[in-house]
């Protein structure tokens, strides 16, 4: 297995491969956006979290954060405009740092499935709590629990296909 090493990588190369992470996320979060996969409203798989794992493991945290933001930036931009602008990117930036703090503490003894679990998690929290400051209203979280049950589903899935990737690219062992 042929394994990345970042000391050895060019800013140009860095940027190349960083382009393309935010352009296959971008890609993956379109597709998934014409999939109607749950009832819930607002309840998605996360499939486009794939990258920001892969970055995780590929280019370190600090990258995997700016790739989560252009994501949540461009992301917001072709679905909803401004207003849902805090909403994708807060829940997209914070999900990557939360998913950066728990690898540097806890992983291998947290797998990368429980990683995106968490970032799911987090991701969720964040949604909610601009919601509570947009809206004024704490009633918002009565939603969480089921926004959680649909993000651990979704985080373990993609969890589970990133941990695939990771090996096949020799990112992770096991």
């Amino acid at each position: 297995m042929n394994s990345i090493d970042k000391s050895k990588m060019t800013a140009s190369k860095k940027l190349v491969i960083t382009a393309f992470l935010v352009s296959v996320g971008m890609v993956l979060q379109i597709v998934e956006g014409m999939l109607d996969v749950f009832i819930v409203p607002g309840g998605k798989l996360g499939v486009a979290n794939i990258v920001s794992l892969v970055d995780l493991f590929m280019l370190g945290g600090p990258n995997s954060i700016g790739v989560a933001a252009m994501r949540g930036f461009l992301g917001s931009m072709v679905y909803g405009g401004v207003s849902t602008l805090p909403y994708s990117l807060g829940g997209a930036v914070v999900s990557a740092v939360a998913m950066w703090i728990v690898k540097a503490a806890f992983y291998p003894k947290l797998s990368l499935v429980g990683i995106s679990v968490i970032g799911a998690f987090f991701h969720n929290l964040t949604q909610i709590v601009v919601a509570i400051v947009v809206f004024g209203s704490f009633g918002l979280l009565c939603y969480l629990p089921v926004l959680t049950i649909v993000g651990t589903i979704g985080g373990v899935l993609t969890g589970y296909l990133a941990q695939l990737f990771c090996r096949k690219a020799g990112l992770i062992k096991i």
